[in-house]
């Protein structure tokens, strides 16, 4: 994600050079698993962009592989992931709209999640909505929404594409599945994030330290191996010495679960505390390393490069 400013210029009466305003121009990256011509649909599509643009008195344009776009003079035509650009004269306004987009992809995300059967043979559609858990690829997306947000940040020093950040938490799921409809109280800011009335959108979430690991595969199977992370005493151990939670993503079920994901498995780990993440991290993709090791997998990306280590050649 990046920011930039430009300004526009017009003539006074005296030919005079003038300052009109200063358009904040900030970028925002969608997953390369979620960067389909479907999500661009879901995001802009059907009025949806003119409808933002006028909400949040700004300009949205999305680029990229997935968006549709025929030209290739458009920043971020050649990237192979969506690629969304906001721009307008209020940061504040820019910062709700990167706000209103995250939670439409968020709702595709949870939209997409596969409905349960109930007891009499009928399909539960709002089984997404209902569950406590949340959908399996949330956790993804909301680490790669942190990541990127993260990035704008001028005073961000660690730009590691793997690194710890804090994000939107994905539990409790019902934070992202209600909306807050309360009407507003006399006197009180429509602009104010605080207040009580959200426009309908979801609610706000705490935030916590996030981060993800991949989890190996079998060459021949192409099975994805995790269960072994999840053991009773491996658990514990996470909870009670790392104060994390960790959950393993995509390796339950039938087919391994995999074809509830929208991303490949994966494994998230979150606490309060930035270094508790980073030394699960650590322990867990030793653990990883071993089991590689002992059944003869691997991971695509190959092994997380960790503080100290020096990246496979």
């Amino acid at each position: 994600t990046t920011t930039t400013t430009t300004t526009t210029t017009t003539m006074d009466d005296g030919n005079n050079m003038v300052n009109d305003e200063v358009m904040q121009v900030r970028t925002m990256d969608i997953p390369l698993w979620l960067s389909t011509l479907e999500v661009t649909k879901h995001l802009v599509g059907h009025g949806k962009g003119k409808a933002l643009e006028a909400e949040y008195e700004s300009t949205v344009v999305i680029t990229g592989k997935g968006s549709g776009t025929r030209d290739p003079k458009a920043p971020g035509f050649n990237l192979p992931h969506l690629h969304v650009t906001m721009s307008g004269a209020d940061v504040r306004q820019l910062g709700r709209l990167r706000r209103a987009l995250e939670d439409s992809l968020i709702d595709y995300v949870i939209e997409d999640a596969p409905t349960e059967q109930q007891e009499d043979g009928a399909t539960d559609n709002n089984s997404a909505n209902n569950s406590a858990n949340p959908p399996p690829s949330l956790g993804r997306l909301l680490y790669a929404l942190g990541l990127s947000a993260a990035n704008a940040s001028p005073k961000t020093k660690d730009r590691a594409p793997d690194r710890s950040v804090l994000a939107r938490s994905h539990f409790p799921v019902y934070l992202h599945t209600k909306r807050d409809t309360a009407k507003q109280s006399d006197g009180e800011d429509k602009n104010n994030d605080n207040s009580n009335n959200r426009n309908g959108r979801n609610l706000i979430t705490k935030k916590v330290w996030m981060n993800v690991l991949e989890l190996p595969r079998d060459g021949e199977t192409k099975e994805y191996h995790g269960r072994f992370l999840a053991s009773r005493s491996f658990m514990n151990y996470y909870r009670n010495h790392f104060h994390c939670r960790v959950d393993i993503y995509g390796v339950w079920g039938d087919n391994g679960g995999k074809e509830h994901l929208l991303c490949d498995p994966y494994v998230l780990i979150t606490s309060e505390e930035k270094a508790n993440v980073d030394k699960c991290v650590q322990y867990v993709e030793h653990r990883i390393r071993d089991h590689e090791e002992k059944f003869e997998v691997s991971r695509v990306g190959g092994r997380r490069v960790l503080r100290g280590e020096k990246a496979e050649s």
